[in-house]
């Protein structure tokens, strides 16, 4: 194999890659920037991280459950000074508990300590697992990156944890590599693919520590807010349901097949059997593909599937096409497959940048109708990599359950 990446030179992957780090660093410039411009509004921003800081704010003074409940959260986020927004809060207690150190910071420091964490972690273990790909890798995925950053969301830094988990599985660490999987419980569904992955190859090391890293999040979550938080949860997860069911979600950010379906309009039944079907497709090839490739393409396939679980998917989760193309790409770079790599980052860019695009256009302020095609291109991509990869050479087979795979 030459030192190329697909025929570029490593100057010019390199630069890539540097144009993608520009991006990201101008991305957090313009939420820093948004939070001095609102008149009288010093430290306010009308983003999720507004919200998040709120959370934050209130599970130090002891009322998180009020952010369970859609109408005592809008009075919440006026009282304690931010811009309000009329959205369900459900996110479980883990993450309330990741949060809740920022409330004693102030806001914009609270969105650098959050999202600069975020966007190292990702970067550093995106570029592990890429290697001389990393260039190419971060231009790739830079739409979602963007949109995690520039809205202070957790988009970097749950597609890190995913990351150092596919990471240090490669290397034949199961034990590390099921905590980070076991703490993408802050937002679970983002966890399915690597899970079933690792099921699928009776990896019984890396599941148990996964389980165990879950366990104490929530039971550390439990004690520091009470276990009636639960309860508030799950209501609001209830809520959410039928809110979806009403649409009350507006699809302008949404990369779902759900929203996408909406937004074509049809009716939320027909959506959901769509999605549901979909993610059982996707679920198969999950388990088809850690049973018959590689671990490198396996995760990427795992990785790929995970957007098409739930209907509950943004722009920014799709950072996760950060660790999923940093192991598909170098697969991809190989002769006989280069032709597929064009189209894989197109679609990449199609799924991702849908959000910013209708956010450009005015649909956040409903100047248009939000048409998304994030879901179509989530599932094409998906498809792409199977068929790219169906040539791959077999997994080999473990020595013992939850015997480490070679790299």
């Amino acid at each position: 194999m030459t030192d190329t990446t697909f025929g570029l030179r490593p100057a010019t992957a390199r630069l890539l890659g540097l144009l993608a780090v520009a991006g990201m660093v101008a991305a957090m410039a313009f939420y820093l920037a948004s939070v001095t411009s609102l008149p009288g509004r010093a430290g306010a921003a009308n983003s999720d991280f507004d919200m998040f800081h709120t959370v934050a704010r209130m599970a130090l003074a002891g009322r998180l459950a009020e952010a369970y409940d859609l109408h005592a959260m809008y009075a919440a986020q006026i009282e304690l000074g931010g811009v309000p927004r009329a959205m369900t809060w459900t996110y479980p207690p883990p993450f309330d508990l990741v949060l809740a150190p920022l409330g004693a910071l102030e806001r914009t420091t609270a969105y650098l300590v959050f999202t600069g964490a975020g966007l190292a972690l990702y970067l550093w273990a995106v570029a592990r697992l890429a290697g001389r790909h990393a260039g190419l890798v971060l231009f790739a995925a830079l739409p979602a990156a963007v949109m995690s950053l520039r809205t202070g969301q957790n988009g970097c830094l749950t597609a890190g944890l995913a990351a150092l988990a596919c990471l240090w599985a490669l290397h034949g660490r199961p034990g590390r590599a099921g905590v980070p999987l076991g703490l993408l419980v802050i937002k679970p569904h983002l966890g399915l693919g690597l899970g079933l992955w690792a099921l699928a190859t009776a990896r019984r090391r890396l599941l148990a520590t996964a389980l165990l890293a879950a366990t104490v999040a929530c039971a550390a979550a439990t004690a520091a807010f009470g276990p009636g938080i639960w309860g508030a949860f799950l209501s609001a997860v209830g809520e959410a349901g039928a809110q979806l069911e009403a649409g009350a979600y507006r699809n302008h950010r949404m990369a779902s097949l759900h929203a996408t379906a909406t937004s074509l309009g049809l009716p939320h039944g027909a959506a959901a059997a769509l999605q549901a079907g979909t993610a059982l497709l996707a679920l198969a090839a999950t388990v088809a593909a850690a049973r018959r490739l590689a671990p490198r393409p396996a995760l990427a396939v795992a990785l790929l599937a995970t957007p098409l679980f739930s209907p509950y998917l943004y722009d920014y989760d799709l950072a996760l096409y950060g660790p999923a193309l940093a192991l598909l790409l170098p697969e991809l770079d190989a002769p006989g497959r280069r032709a597929w790599a064009l189209p894989a980052v197109a679609l990449a860019w199609v799924a991702s940048g849908t959000g910013m695009v209708q956010n450009t256009r005015g649909a956040e302020d409903g100047l248009v109708a939000p048409v998304t095609l994030a879901g179509l291109a989530a599932a094409a991509l998906l498809l792409l990599a199977l068929a790219a990869l169906r040539r791959t050479t077999p997994a080999p087979r473990p020595s013992a359950p939850g015997a480490p795979a070679a790299a």
